[in-house]
């Protein structure tokens, strides 16, 4: 296999030493601002495919490694969270705090990583040249770094940390004042900024806030690597379709239809029945005889006692996590997901979900790290090493979240495939509607001045299990302010909050309770399995 040409990119005095055949060898000042020009005539010059960036004085690691890692459809390998970058911007600590791609893997965990160091990195040329008008000058190439695979990982390029580039940790790096408000203002709208002087201190932030009144906002989307394209010569992999049902037959018996057209047949549909014994209905199973069908009724209910039994039955090599209530079910749907999985060298492939009676949106074509988990085909291998659905949330939201979290920490990488679109019914019946446990939604309260999202125990649970304390008071005041700002007029906002101030004894009581009952489970945790806390020991966290 033709080895890609690599260009050696170093910071500091002299040319680095080194036994490595580059193409190409630059130098680049440790002054941003020289940095940047500097950078900008590489890309102008250089003919290789990869620039790889690195430290005068830290030793290289075996040349295969390089070209290993270049042999891969990954846009960007780093060692930033070696090299001290963990955590950093403190600022989406206010903005975003329990994003997914705000908690780092540990050190020894290769996974998806926005945080970059410019000393330790290896970028496709390619990547680079469509990105390289959103770096900014910070004060220092340590803070420009990071903010610049900020604006790489929201621009679509596919990132990961590699803990083989690096061998020793570095100690922290830390952004200046000046420097978290000048990714404040690159990056975040002016309602953000406003909430980040009243989080932060307003008289102790804005003179440095003034400042940066010269950095311009940058909107970033992806556009990198489009999903619109033909993949030619998809092998078959053997799919399991798990599809738990409660209440909602006719969702089901046409999702079946749409299934047993598939340009690419799925290896076995799993399904569970937890409808009440006496409203079960005779499903006609023998009509589809391609899908190989199980059936499993179950009495007790819970979406993750039911997602568990399908895991457990699915011998696939890959599982689809269909659920009962999707339609639009393309014939290419299953093929386009495993053709993603293989261009890609994907884990997981996250489908575009689009809500039943919803406005039409427009849609990006482009791939990005994906930091949900819709419908999604991943390799069931990952879910053994992660383990199933917490039973924590078995009657309750975010079990979805809380797997694609474990995964993100285990090193899955996780791609979104938006042309990989797919219908939602909003279903009146059955799933977690039977437990009450979205009788309130965010679109809801949003539009409403008498309802409110009270943060669930589930959704208090995964922030503490994940997330430092200073994040989860930061993703409580979010959720809360958010409702206040209701849609419409400035009169309804007033007005909501008026009858927020009537309600907030019973909210407040609601917010308590839940708050005890994720305690109590994330004490539980604790006992049982200590090492949940493993990644909190990166610096930063």
């Amino acid at each position: 296999m033709q080895q890609a040409s690599i260009a050696l990119v170093t910071f500091g005095d002299g040319l680095l030493s080194c036994e490595h055949n580059f193409a190409e060898q630059w130098q680049l000042s440790n002054n941003v601002h020289q940095c940047i020009d500097e950078l900008k005539r590489i890309l102008n010059s250089t003919q290789c495919e990869w620039l790889l960036f690195w430290d005068a004085q830290s030793k290289l690691p075996p040349e295969d490694l390089f070209y290993r890692l270049t042999n891969s459809p990954i846009d960007v390998w780093h060692a930033g969270i070696k090299m001290g970058m963990a955590g950093l911007p403190k600022t989406i600590d206010y903005i975003n705090p329990t994003w997914m791609y705000n908690k780092d893997a540990a050190a020894d965990v290769e996974h998806s990583s926005f945080r970059l160091s410019m000393r330790a990195s290896l970028i496709r040329v390619e990547a680079l040249r469509l990105c390289i008008e959103y770096v900014e000058e910070y004060s220092s190439v340590d803070a420009m770094g990071v903010a610049f695979g900020y604006a790489m990982f929201k621009s679509g390029c596919i990132m990961r940390y590699h803990p083989e580039l690096i061998a020793q940790q570095k100690d922290p790096i830390r952004f200046t004042k000046k420097d978290e408000w000048i990714f404040a203002r690159q990056f975040l709208t002016p309602k953000w900024h406003a909430w980040l002087l009243y989080s932060k201190g307003f008289l102790s932030n804005i003179k440095t806030y003034l400042s940066t009144a010269s950095i311009g906002y940058r909107s970033l989307k992806p556009r990198v690597h489009r999903s619109d394209v033909a993949i030619q010569d998809v092998q078959y992999k053997s799919i399991s379709v798990l599809a738990p049902t409660l209440k909602r037959y006719p969702y089901l018996v046409n999702e079946l239809k749409q299934l047993s057209v598939q340009t690419i047949l799925s290896h076995e549909v799993l399904i569970t029945d937890q409808t009440e014994e006496a409203e079960r209905e005779l499903l006609p199973l023998a009509d589809y005889p391609q899908l190989n069908i199980q059936y499993f009724p179950q009495q007790e209910k819970g979406q993750c006692l039911a997602w568990n039994k399908l895991l457990s039955e699915a011998t696939g090599e890959y599982v689809l996590f269909l659920g009962d209530d999707a339609d639009h079910i393309t014939p290419h749907f299953l093929e386009k997901l495993l053709g993603t999985a293989q261009r890609m060298n994907a884990d997981m492939v996250a489908s575009n979900v689009i809500e039943i009676g919803t406005p039409d949106q427009p849609i990006n074509p482009y791939y990005l790290i994906s930091s949900t988990f819709p419908i999604t085909l991943i390799k069931k291998e990952i879910l053994n090493k992660t383990g199933y659905m917490d039973m924590f949330f078995n009657r309750n939201i975010r079990a979805d979240q809380d797997l694609s979290m474990r995964c993100h920490l285990q090193g899955t990488l996780m791609i979104f495939d938006p042309s990989a679109t797919i219908h939602h019914h909003r279903a009146s019946v059955g799933g977690l509607r039977v437990h009450k446990a979205r009788a309130v939604t965010n679109f809801m309260a949003k539009n409403s001045i008498s309802k409110f999202v009270v943060p669930t125990s589930s959704e208090l649970y995964l922030a503490k299990k994940y997330f430092n304390e200073q994040q989860f008071r930061n993703f409580v005041r979010i959720k809360y302010v958010n409702q206040l700002l209701v849609n419409g007029s400035v009169f309804r906002k007033m007005l909501k909050l008026i009858v927020f101030g009537f309600k907030y004894p019973a909210i407040s009581k609601l917010y308590n309770r839940n708050l005890h009952a994720a305690e109590e489970a994330f004490t539980q945790l604790m006992k049982t399995n200590p090492d949940v806390r493993r990644y909190e020991g990166i610096a930063g966290n």
